[in-house]
């Protein structure tokens, strides 16, 4: 039998003919005594930026709102946001984050001014500002991550943001936050250093990795003078190795991750197979880069450790153009999403941090309407299957299946992926069936645990193509049910699928 790298495999040979009716085939293997790493929770984080209507008649509708809200913070998105549990929540951007004036959003709202946003080209009303935004996370019981403005901002204004933000003492920034109503401090540990500095849509962009890196340096130089425990995300780059051998070379010791993005761009005319293939590439790049960062480690002596953050992540369809970047994803994208958050699950030890970009209106997970209306997309169905399990220990999964050639990547794709996790004294599979026809009976053998029942929750619908609107908001739902376990699970078709064994 031939192993593919991580959870798949190609077809092997103890697979049988089958008539035209049969399930497919398929056995997973789960060693539960061997220990990959433990589950980072930081994997399942969102993301929310100053664009079309994720903040503004998304998150935030004002406390005068006719639709309903607490605070401002409109009702339905915020409880369904709690649905499913992000650990942490990426803000302000974005692109938007590299021309975002921090001071500008706080104070009396009525006082705020409104500027133009270069980063959109869009109206900045300043309603929602640092105050509202960690509110809103704790309300939501989530974790503050804020990227600062490296485009053009300066490292004293990003320095006076985390004094706003996480200072005990009586200076000036700290006593503003006081007086605002705020005494005690926000405690944000996890700050990014800008975004997407190497390209030229960004405003304030580096010319190339060594002016990325030196203006991390900069900043980070005085971000930690106001608060040395903090945490930094620096600007990595998923197509320039030489950039992040740059980022590690000059900035290595200041900060503690490398941020990392991916867009799967495509098309509803793009072969299904094909779209649920990137997730092998996105976890091999991954991969990758991780070991190009600890190579360049080595080369230079960098004696501080760095992992990867994939803090934006998501598809990208045609119809997501600017302003609003609105599109309506799909159960084939609801198992492209579940591929990711196995290989993330599988990558905890070196991605520990992952956010969906984005959470509300913009490639969202949940689509809210000015009239009331609210929609979640079969993306969101699957964090919510996958949230529901936060602590653990990943453990070795492997998969084989029959197989598929995908002409996009070129290469043999297994119809099956596998991730597991030990936790609470239960074993949770997450199985991921690719064919967009078959289903799949899955032989399970489990070395180290024995149960005896099994809590199935699954996300499929009737076709690749079924979504949910703000038309038809119920047409996919989390289906679940009961059994004995017997060491078979069956799969429906192009399924995401949540396997709890007690």
């Amino acid at each position: 039998m031939f192993l593919a790298r991580g959870a798949g495999a190609v077809s092997s040979s103890y697979l049988t003919a089958k008539t035209a009716h049969d399930p497919m085939e398929a056995r997973v293997f789960v060693d539960s005594l061997s220990k990959l790493s433990s589950l980072s929770s930081g994997i399942y984080g969102q993301f929310i930026e100053h664009l079309g209507k994720c903040i503004y008649d998304g998150i935030w509708v004002g406390p005068n709102s006719k639709t309903a809200n607490v605070k401002g913070f409109r009702l339905d998105v915020l409880e369904a946001v709690k649905g499913i549990k992000p650990p942490l929540v990426r803000w302000p951007g974005g692109n938007f984050a590299s021309s975002y004036h921090w001071e500008e959003g706080i104070g009396p709202r009525e006082r705020r001014p409104r500027v133009f946003g270069p980063a959109w080209g869009a109206e900045e009303p300043n309603e929602f500002g640092t105050c509202e935004y960690i509110e809103w996370v704790r309300m939501v019981g989530a974790e503050p991550f804020i990227v600062v403005n490296a485009g053009n901002g300066s490292p004293e204004e990003a320095a006076r943001w985390v004094e706003f933000c996480n200072s005990r003492g009586n200076t000036r920034y700290a006593r503003l936050r006081r007086e605002l109503g705020y005494p005690e401090p926000f405690s944000v540990k996890l700050w990014g250093v800008g975004n997407e500095l190497y390209g030229r849509w960004q405003v304030g962009f580096c010319v190339d990795g060594e002016e990325c890196a030196r203006r991390t340096v900069e900043f980070v130089n005085q971000m930690k003078r106001a608060d040395p425990s903090i945490k930094i995300v620096a600007v990595g780059c998923d197509y320039d190795p030489g950039w992040n051998v740059d980022m590690v070379r000059v900035a290595g010791e200041y900060f503690d991750y490398l941020s990392i993005h991916r867009y799967v761009f495509t098309s509803h005319q793009k072969r299904y197979e094909d779209l649920v293939a990137w997730p092998i590439a996105i976890e091999e790049d991954l991969v990758a880069i991780y070991r190009t960062v600890q190579m360049a480690r080595a080369r230079y002596h960098v004696k501080r450790e760095i992992k990867l953050a994939f803090d934006e992540w998501n598809v990208w369809y045609p119809e997501a153009q600017p302003p609003l970047l609105t599109q309506v994803t799909r159960v084939k994208d609801a198992v492209f999403t579940g591929l990711v958050l196995n290989a993330l699950q599988r990558l905890s030890g070196i991605v520990p941090i992952a956010c969906f970009a984005q959470t509300v209106n913009v490639l969202p997970l949940i689509l809210a309407e000015d009239d009331g209306r609210i929609a979640l997309t079969p993306q969101y169905l699957v964090f919510k299957l996958y949230a529901e399990v936060q602590k653990g220990d990943i453990v070795r999964a492997t998969a084989f299946s029959p197989s598929y050639h995908s002409g996009e990547l070129d290469r043999v794709i297994p119809y099956v992926d596998a991730s597991a996790v030990l936790a609470g004294g239960s074993l949770h599979l997450y199985l991921v069936n690719r064919h967009p026809d078959e289903s799949a009976r899955v032989e399970v053998f489990i070395r180290g645990f024995t149960p005896s029942t099994a809590r199935h929750e699954w996300v499929a619908g009737s076709s690749v193509e079924d979504a949910n609107t703000l038309d038809d908001p119920n047409r996919v739902k989390i289906e679940r049910a009961e059994y004995p376990f017997k060491g078979i699970v069956e799969l429906p078709p192009h399924s995401v699928n949540a396997v709890t064994l007690s």
